[in-house]
């Protein structure tokens, strides 16, 4: 659904189940007598694996929630269960994708469900973002972090031919005016809410909690409210823009990344502009906490070889996502505790830590 410009959207709820082909009906459509047929089913079915129950591991069965629709979140849950099936993980994913809410809803999803390992979402640093700013209840310490698999930069969009041609431009405007650009971001909180308040604060906005930010459910209802003009700017991840950006509808304007990026050629950084800012926006796995160790274990497994499958590297590559693998407690320690101590110390500035 859609609503007016200042408003946040409506949440996206919908299941996706993707299964490979079968070629039962077709032989069953092919046989003439309808008892021959119903006695092939009958044999056929008993020879199945029934994947509606899940006994150990490997299971038959996993549901990979996608705390976004649509958006790099879904697009990186997609390609994953390309690369189950490029590296013939013999497992059936089914995707639900559950938008809006900050990813709240996809998270309490995974909580809610019995605690078997055959359930987990696939998230981003909202995972700790949300319960810093007060939204949910849901803390990191509630989920097992399983394995980073993508990094992608954040970059700031504009619609081609705008006044807004440079993020130079843009800043000088909003350090005379905290409120004179209307900003896009995908949702709150979210690297693409710290993709503006950094730059903002280190080019000497002072006031940063006017700055105009209008929050969507996800990256592909942003992309639209920047196309209709209803925002200046929109920051979002690469992997979002690369689309619109290849049509000629986007043009980007600053990148997040510590050096130039090849699928933004004379785009300037942070680093270029004078900012000693780098976000580098991953996304990965979780379950629940307390997630039985022989699934953890299989679902580390099983993601690393499908990270590593040609398929997901190229599809990747064409997004404009950087495949980068990261088992949990490495990615834990190394990336996710040193970067919600940072993502605190910038919100607390705009008065969002709860």
């Amino acid at each position: 659904m859609k609503s007016s410009a200042g408003n946040v959207r409506t949440m996206l709820h919908f299941g996706i189940p993707l299964a490979r082909s079968s070629s039962l009906k077709r032989a069953v459509r092919r046989i003439g007598a309808a008892s021959i047929g119903l006695s092939l089913i009958a044999v056929t079915t008993a020879c199945m694996p029934d994947i509606h129950r899940n006994e150990g591991f490997p299971p038959p069965r996993v549901t990979a929630i996608a705390a976004g629709s649509p958006g790099g979140l879904d697009l990186t849950t997609r390609i994953t269960n390309d690369g189950f099936e490029a590296a013939d993980i013999d497992t059936f994913m089914s995707i639900e994708n559950m938008g809006g809410g900050g990813g709240n809803p996809a998270r309490a999803a995974v909580l809610q469900r019995e605690n078997d390992g055959t359930s987990v979402v696939f998230e981003s640093n909202r995972i700790f973002l949300s319960n810093i700013t007060g939204t949910t209840t849901m803390s990191l310490e509630d989920f097992t972090p399983i394995a980073q698999l993508t990094t992608d930069y954040e970059v700031w969009i504009v619609k081609a031919g705008s006044e807004y041609d440079s993020a130079k431009k843009v800043l000088n405007d909003v350090k005379g005016d905290p409120s004179s650009v209307n900003f896009g971001i995908g949702t709150v909180p979210s690297d693409d809410q710290l993709n503006v308040l950094r730059p903002a604060s280190e080019f000497g906005v002072d006031e940063l909690s006017k700055l105009n930010l209008v929050a969507f459910s996800d990256g592909g209802d942003l992309n639209n409210e920047l196309l209709g003009g209803r925002i200046d700017v929109a920051s979002t991840g690469m992997s979002e823009a690369m689309e619109l950006v290849d049509s000629g509808d986007i043009e980007i304007i600053a990148v997040s990344a510590p050096e130039p990026v090849d699928l933004a050629p004379g785009v300037p950084t942070w680093h270029d502009l004078g900012m000693d800012i780098t976000i580098n926006h991953w996304r990965g796995v979780f379950g629940p906490a307390d997630m039985p160790e022989d699934a953890v274990d299989w679902w580390r497994k099983a993601l690393q070889e499908a990270v590593e499958t040609d398929d997901f590297v190229k599809q990747s590559d064409a997004l404009g996502i950087n495949p980068d693998y990261l088992a949990g407690d490495e990615w834990l320690e190394t990336v996710i505790q040193p970067e919600k101590k940072e993502s605190t110390e910038v919100l607390k500035k705009v008065g969002l830590v709860k």
